[in-house]
Parts: C-alpha cells; structure tokens; sequence
C-alpha cells in the first residue's frame, strides 16, 4: 500500500484529457451557440458567486440543479484542461462519463438519432443527466461490439411503447430499454438516518474540540436505530479515553478513537486539501475504506486562493458507517425490480428484448455480494409477460475519489447479466464493460 504522505506535484499539470474536450465539442455543435454561451456563462456566475460565500464558510450550492447537465460539462472542461474550477467530491464521477464518451465519439456517431438525443438530454434532460449520459454509453457499448445497425428509436414517434434503441446485425434485431437508477427513496431515507444518528457525535466532538473518528457497522435497518445510539458509546469512550473501545452490542459493530494529527499536518504544511474530500479523511484516518460511507464535520480555515480547499483544519470528526442489514440489502433489491417493470412496460412481444441498469454506487452500503444475490433472485421470479425480454444486464460501476499521487480518476466496474424465464437465446451483449472496451476478469461483482 502507498503511503498517504505525498505532496502534489508543482511541476507536469499543464496536460489535458482530449476525450473529455471531445465530448464537449460535441455537445456544443448540436447547441445553438448563443444559447450555450448563455448558459454556461450562468454556471461561472453561480459557480463563482457560490466560491466567495464557501470561502466566509457558507456552504451554499455550487450550481442550478435546473440545468445540471451544464454543470456537468463546466466541470468537464475544468477536469480537462483548467483544474482550478474543478470540484473534486462531484467531478471525479463526471470526468469518467465524459472521458469515455469523447473515447467512443467514433462509434456514436455512426449511431442513427444519436445527435437527435444529445439534444434532448441538453434541453429536457438538463435536470436528470445521469440518465441521458447512461442511454449513451450503452448504445456506445452495442456500437463498439459488432452491432451494425444501432438505432435510438425517436421518442415523438411510434406507439406508447417505444425502447429506447433497437440494434441489428445480420439476421439478429432486439429492443433495448435503459434505465439509470439513482438513489431509491429507501437509500435517500437511509443516508438522512445516518446523518441522524451522526450528527449528536459532530456536536459534541466540536464542543469539546476532539477529533474523534467512529467506524461502525449497521447489523439492523439504519431506521430502527435511536437517535442517541452512537453518541451514548461516545461518551462512554470520552470518560475513559484510556481505551480504544470497539464494541458489539445493540445490533452493531463500534470502534471508538481519538485521530492522531502527524499526516494531516505534515501534509498540509506544503499543500492545501480539499474540505471533506477522500484525500482529508485518508489523512485524518491514516487511510481512505471505498466500503464505508464517511460522515464528516470540521472547523477549517479555508485556502486564499482556492476556497474549497482548506489551509488549515483545527477540529474534525469522522463517522464511516455501512449497513449489514439483511433486509435493508433486500429492500434495496425491490428497487432493482421495480425498475425492471417500468423498463419492460416499453418492449412488445414483436422482438427479443433487453434491460438496461445503470447503477452508480457511491459508498458502501451502494454495492455488495449480498445485491448481487437478491437481484438475481428477484429476477428469477420476474415477471415478463406481453414481451420478450430475456435479459436483463446491470452495469455497476463504483468512481473513486482517488488518493493516490498520480491519478486523476479510477471506476471500478462490473457487469452482472439476469437471464429472464426460461430460454436458450443467446445474450445480445455478453461480457460488456461500459467504461473499458474490453470483456472484464470472469465474475459478477466486485
């Protein structure tokens, strides 16, 4: 393992990601130039306007949600060429998608609607980019893997039901219907309870001026949890810091201790740090759990010349939490099909059909062995009944904000692929990566 005690480099960051500038280019030559200059004039406006606020400590937001698919390509071209106006805990998510999207220009444009649908995500896509952006990189995929005849079905056309492509090659035709899932209302309910149940330690780590960091492992749903459950441990390792308490009790796993200061300072002796970043807790906690969620609160001095970045950080305190629940995984899993049913409500019984999942997963209660299994069981019980769907693919993929030295993005990746009833049609897209263009190691999950 490399060691967290690194400076960043002063010299080599004049380089740029042509991929991304790809992208971009793109976009802008399917947009009336007026308007896009428009807009992104009012991402720098809000964007600067939000930097003067963080750097008096006011948090406020950084972009217009209305229009996020701008904020995506502002921070696109940041990453790409100008990395003063890159915001580090969204854009290592964003560069990834543009990267590979600009990679794969070559193959999209030779993909029948393909400009017709950029325009759409620009215009009635531009609050929900993910979604867009996904329907891209899976016709990309079909393109870049011997499907001659990649086609986006034109959404103001045809019947009520309509996928969104239909690829050809040879004698060969299916449907395919793309669905991005973000957050389900359950995971959204379940970070909030974190935060709950995180928050009376933050208070009180900040009034006593401690650096306390909590590791702890939900064995129960987060919602069954009172609100007093972490911080009643927390005082308990307060009144006698002689210990480094680590406890299996009340339905959880808690390890308790004060942080040790040295890598944080030593570091930022020399460079400033993102607040909150992945780079601030590798530091503060010695090293950086991609499996954990990390709650975290400070007192910080943020940097003259960059305010998102702290110069000095007086005070902190961290909670890594995962959930371990059996149920909650499960619950998670209904979402999954759920999806699935929306996405089969656009196929017909005319061609063979395939399902689409996008899931981007942020945090370790995002991606397990454990949903893996259910989703494949709740697939084996689906239902697909006035269509001919046969498979259902689940492209996962995990951005990590990378704390290693010379690395600007990572995505870890796989593909997890439902057989749906019983058939012995072949898979439409076996083996596929979304972000590589090759098969991937054997395996499902990471």
């Amino acid at each position: 393992m490399n060691s967290p005690l690194w400076i960043a480099p002063r010299k080599g960051q004049d380089w740029i990601d042509q991929p991304c500038l790809d992208a971009i280019a793109w976009f802008r030559s399917v947009t009336k130039q007026r308007d896009w200059e428009t807009r992104m004039d009012n991402v720098q406006a809000n964007y600067e306007s939000a930097l003067t606020k963080w750097a008096q400590g006011e948090q406020v937001p950084l972009y217009d949600p209305s229009d996020a698919i701008f904020w995506y390509i502002y921070q696109a071209n940041a990453f790409a060429q100008d990395r003063r106006n890159f915001f580090v805990p969204e854009g290592f998510r964003i560069a990834p998608v543009m990267h590979r999207i600009g990679h794969l220009l070559g193959h999209l444009m030779q993909i029948e609607g393909m400009n017709d649908r950029v325009e759409t995500l620009l215009k009635k896509g531009r609050k929900t980019p993910d979604a867009g952006l996904y329907e891209i990189l899976v016709a990309g995929a079909y393109k870049s893997r011997s499907w001659a005849n990649v086609q986006f079905v034109p959404e103001e056309l045809g019947s009520s039901k309509t996928p969104d492509l239909v690829v050809s090659s040879n004698r060969r035709r299916w449907a395919v219907e793309c669905k991005r899932i973000n957050r389900s209302g359950y995971e959204l309910e379940e970070h909030a309870c974190a935060e709950a149940l995180a928050k009376p330690v933050h208070e009180l780590a900040r009034r006593l001026r401690r650096r306390l960091l909590v590791n702890v492992r939900y064995l129960r749903e987060l919602k069954e949890y009172p609100t007093d459950t972490l911080i009643k441990h927390v005082e308990s390792y307060i009144a006698n810091p002689q210990a480094r308490l680590v406890l299996e009790k009340d339905n959880l796993i808690m390890h308790i201790r004060d942080a040790d200061w040295t890598m944080l300072e030593t570091v930022m002796a020399h460079d400033d740090v993102y607040y909150g970043s992945s780079r601030m807790v590798e530091l503060i906690k010695g090293s950086y759990d991609l499996s954990y969620d990390h709650s975290f609160s400070a007192e910080w001095t943020p940097s003259a010349r960059m305010p998102l970045h702290a110069d000095r950080v007086h005070q902190a305190s961290i909670v890594s939490w995962r959930s371990e629940s059996f149920h909650a995984a499960k619950a998670k899993a209904k979402h999954f099909r759920s999806t699935v049913g929306r996405a089969s409500q656009q196929l017909t019984l005319e061609i063979p059909s395939a399902v689409h999942v996008g899931y981007e997963a942020l945090g370790g209660s995002s991606a397990d062995d454990m949903r893996h299994i259910l989703n494949a069981m709740e697939m084996s019980r689906f239902d697909a009944e006035g269509t001919r769907l046969r498979y259902v693919y689940a492209n996962y993929w995990r951005p990590e904000n990378s704390t290693a030295r010379m690395e600007s993005w990572a995505v870890s990746e796989t593909t997890a692929f439902y057989r749906v009833g019983k058939h012995k049609t072949p898979e439409p897209l076996p083996h596929h990566l979304l972000f590589a263009d090759s098969d991937g190691a054997p395996g499902n999950h990471w």
